[in-house]
């Protein structure tokens, strides 16, 4: 069988055997779109009420725990007039761009590991024994060589971000089906193929889940190199805030984080949700 009529015969789903009764299989029903907005609302609700009560009858000190009032204030100086957008573009810059390249360092990492057991053998224990190292500590060096822009923000972001990418396309390139890998053999399938048509669509199904923990751990990482050295971003307007003895203001930014890192986590849901069932397995 030639290349060409492989291509042909897999794409149009007549080489790889699907498994029997997926389209017969009852779907089951998850919670209402509105349960999904509205329960975490009254979560963020009661909370809230409960913060202000805290705070009303003085069992923190304003110091540790301001009023969601004072909270609001900082927020919208920050915010509605616009005093943190530049700081918060910086940071996401930051954190997109190590995103970008833990990524693709993770999926070239991880096909390498999962088609040659003996570079898994040689480096894999040093790429843990390097992810074991607190980044925060490593942030002052990287700050020395690369200066105080962007540079050694992105460096952390992306060695963080590129670790759970990493694991997940090892355990997608290799965890394959057994029946469909022998099809792939029987019909003299070359490892161009199998790549093409069995692992990385594979891998695809495990990938997407670990790019929620890449994109926090990026934001995370580029959030502790700014608090080490940095002129600009939101990890620089905690030290600058921190400095001042301004509480709000510590929580507005706190708040803004939290934030980003929750409509981050939707966009890569939403685009698993979007794209078509042959590039992301449901």
């Amino acid at each position: 069988m030639t290349a060409t009529m492989l291509d042909r015969d897999i794409s149009a789903g007549t080489a790889l055997p699907q498994p029997g009764g997926r389209a017969t299989r009852k779907q089951r029903k998850g919670p209402s779109l509105g349960l999904r907005i509205g329960l975490p609302l009254l979560v963020g609700v009661v909370l809230v009420g409960a913060w202000e009560l805290v705070t009303r009858r003085d069992m923190v000190s304003p110091l540790l725990l301001p009023a969601p009032a004072d909270v609001w204030s900082a927020l919208d100086a920050g915010i509605i007039q616009g005093l943190w957008w530049g700081d918060i573009r910086v940071t996401l810059t930051e954190m997109v761009i190590g995103f970008g390249i833990g990524v693709v360092a993770g999926l070239l990492l991880g096909a390498l590991f999962a088609y040659s057991a003996i570079s898994r053998i040689a480096f894999y224990p040093y790429i843990i024994a390097l992810q074991s190292f607190p980044k925060i500590a490593v942030a002052p060096l990287l700050v020395v060589a690369l200066g105080y822009g962007m540079s050694p923000k992105i460096a952390v972001a992306a060695s963080l971000a590129y670790f759970p990418v990493m694991t997940a396309a090892i355990a997608g390139f290799t965890e394959i089906d057994k029946d469909e890998h022998n099809f792939m053999r029987s019909i003299g399938a070359s490892r161009w193929h199998e790549m093409r048509y069995l692992r990385m669509p594979n891998a695809m199904s495990y990938l997407f889940p670990s790019l929620d923990v890449a994109l926090i751990v990026a934001l995370l990482g580029a959030v502790a190199a700014e608090l080490v050295g940095a002129r600009e971003g939101l990890g620089y307007v905690l030290v600058e805030r921190q400095a001042f003895g301004d509480t709000p203001a510590i929580f507005a930014a706190l708040v803004v984080l939290a934030a980003i890192g929750v409509v981050l986590q939707a966009l890569v849901v939403l685009l698993r949700r979007v794209l078509p069932r042959s590039v992301v397995p449901r």
